[in-house]
């Protein structure tokens, strides 16, 4: 649909206010707007029709995956329209909105995360005295202060890294390699129970407070590209749509009711020896509220002529595609 401001602005509000999700939102926006659109346009719009405008990469992500899977060209109809081809467009035209420097609540999480070090440092200085039999206090000092002066640099490094390309880079990994270590020494030091006290309020709990300051996972949320974000948000897709929980717009009543009339007609060709097979088919037919609405009818009605008439697929004549 390349229908551009056909409807009323308050039918787009009031579609837009019953879906939920940005994406399923900028999906629509996409359908209401010329093929050719940029994101900026997309954002424009959606703000227009009361919604809170996404983020740019995020929305960028979404718009250039709609212009892939629907092949949009050029106004010449002879160029695709690749990923970075769009990104030089977009630059070009748009001037990018300005993203929030740092999320909500930042200073209070770099408290926390600066004061769970105290718990850190507590552990460390008992372990090389009572595990590592190091009782110079000097020594001790020197020693145990690796770790956390490791953690501190480990923390600015990803910030850094989080306010030059939005990722925390290589410091995550060695941050998270000396929450590892400090988890061993706080078991072996107070046991299973007082070591996991220590190990979640110390070091995971400064990472974790570290994250939530820096925006780390919502700015990764959005800027998702590389090989293993791709596997495993595909897994995601999957394993959502295996159960029944794929994004295609529909909620949790329509859903259920869709499963209820598939089994309804699936349960109207058993067998009669299937077990409580009268019972589960009205338990069904209620749940699918055939009873009242007739669009669910239809679409039962329609599941039960497929499965009926499966063995006559293979004897459809199809023309050549050749």
């Amino acid at each position: 649909m390349t229908t551009n401001e056909v409807s009323p602005i308050t039918d787009h509000q009031a579609a837009l206010t019953g879906i939920k999700t940005k994406k399923a939102q900028i999906l629509y926006a996409l359908d209401h707007l010329p093929r050719g659109c940029t994101v900026e346009e997309v954002r424009r719009w959606l703000n227009r029709h009361g919604q809170q405008v996404p983020g740019r990469p995020y929305a960028t992500a979404v718009v250039n995956e709609w212009r892939a899977r629907n092949g949009v060209t050029d106004t010449g109809g002879q160029v695709v329209l690749t990923p970075e081809l769009i990104a030089q467009l977009d630059e070009a035209g748009d001037t990018p909105a300005p993203e929030p420097s740092k999320p909500a609540g930042a200073k209070g999480f770099y408290a926390v995360a600066l004061m769970s070090i105290g718990v850190s440092v507590d552990t460390s200085w008992r372990f090389f005295e009572q595990r590592l039999g190091i009782t110079d206090v000097v020594e001790r000092v020197v020693l145990f202060s690796v770790m956390e002066s490791a953690l501190v640099a480990c923390g600015w490094a990803m910030r850094a890294g989080v306010r030059r390309d939005g990722r925390p880079g290589p410091a995550r990994l060695v941050a998270w390699g000396l929450t590892a270590f400090a988890a061993f020494a706080a078991l072996s030091l107070s046991g299973p129970v007082a070591g996991v006290a220590r190990v979640l309020l110390g070091p995971v709990l400064g990472l974790v407070m570290l994250h939530l300051a820096l925006g780390i996972e919502i700015r990764a949320s959005r800027q998702r590209t590389t090989a293993w974000a791709r596997i495993g948000r595909e897994l995601r897709e999957r394993l959502l749509s295996l159960l029944g929980l794929g994004d295609d717009h529909r909620d949790a009543l329509a859903r259920t009711r869709d499963r209820a009339a598939l089994r309804a007609a699936k349960l109207a060709l058993a067998s009669r020896w299937t077990p409580f097979r009268t019972s589960r088919l009205r338990k069904a037919l209620h749940a699918s509220h055939v009873a009242h609405d007739p669009v669910q009818r239809d679409r039962m009605l329609r599941e039960l002529g497929v499965l009926q008439h499966a063995k006559k697929l293979a004897e459809t004549t199809q023309p050549s595609p050749w």
